[in-house]
């Protein structure tokens, strides 16, 4: 027997039904359901959100992108297929609909699913020479400043040799994943998810021809901000923040494992052309 573990967004007036009935599924397939604390499922023993992270071998979310980021920051190294029922707004990482979910759900506990492989960022912040914080991203990683928006100053470098100094709102460095996201905002390209690259932008560049970067994915970012004079911070996937002092360094490269997302009956252009309502007037 194996074991499915449910994620839920809180308070949304859909999840208790949408969770119940794919337990059900589950359980009359033969898994054993797990529950995270705040997941209304009838599961035989209620457990943290980290507790299921663990013992799961395929995750459900019900949510939107931000419960998504949240449990694959639980399930950390562990590559499990994570199946994503849109309970939020846009919904780019839980593409299944809440219409097809239990159709959906019924092969993918049949074994009959693909999976696409998505890339994190690893981020360790260096102060004093010693890393005192290390951070795994899906979508993105930005630094700006927090309060009164004031142009900052941050040095770049990628594998080693010097790139420029942004001058700048701040900067995002993102995943193929968090292309739709921050990035897209500050101009970025959309990158398909498989795509071997990341996303270097500027926020608001005071130069206009400081334009989003391309780079291999296999690249490693130093990032270190410079004649700071207001609060700056460094945020994680826009849910875990640090503060940045003088001469402290982030060190960015591509993590360990990878995100197996269940891919849904659409392909990606599909899901670009709901999503951004492109075609339409």
């Amino acid at each position: 027997m194996s074991c499915v573990g449910f994620f839920s967004k809180q308070a949304h007036p859909d999840v208790e039904a949408v969770a119940r009935r794919l337990a059900r599924l589950a359980a009359q397939a033969g898994w054993e359901v797990l529950g995270a604390a705040n997941c209304p499922v009838d599961a035989g023993e209620r457990l943290t959100a980290r507790a299921v992270a663990k013992k799961s071998d395929l995750a459900v979310v019900l949510g939107g992108d931000g419960t998504m980021i949240r449990v694959v920051r639980l399930l950390d190294t562990r590559q499990v297929p994570v199946f994503g029922v849109n309970l939020g707004f846009l919904g780019y990482l839980t593409n299944f609909t809440e219409a097809e979910a239990e159709e959906q759900f019924k092969k993918v506990l049949m074994g009959q699913y693909e999976t696409e492989s998505r890339v994190r960022l690893k981020i360790d912040l260096v102060r004093n020479g010693s890393v005192i914080k290390t951070a795994k991203v899906f979508n993105d990683v930005v630094v700006n400043v927090s309060g009164i928006s004031r142009i900052i100053e941050i040095r770049a470098e990628i594998d080693g040799a010097y790139v420029t100094t942004y001058r700048a709102d701040g900067l995002i460095v993102s995943t193929p994943t968090g292309s739709t996201a921050y990035s897209l905002s500050a101009g970025g390209p959309i990158l398909l998810p498989g795509t071997r690259a990341l996303v270097v932008a500027p926020i608001c560049p005071h130069t206009l021809t400081m334009r989003p970067l391309v780079i291999q994915d296999e690249s490693k970012i130093s990032l270190q901000v410079e004649k700071i004079t207001d609060s700056v911070l460094v945020t994680f996937d826009g849910q875990q923040a640090e503060k940045i002092e003088p001469g402290d360094r982030l060190e960015i490269e591509r993590a360990e494992g990878r995100v197996l997302l269940v891919k849904p009956p659409r392909d990606y252009y599909q899901i670009l052309r709901a999503k951004l309502k492109w075609g339409q007037r």
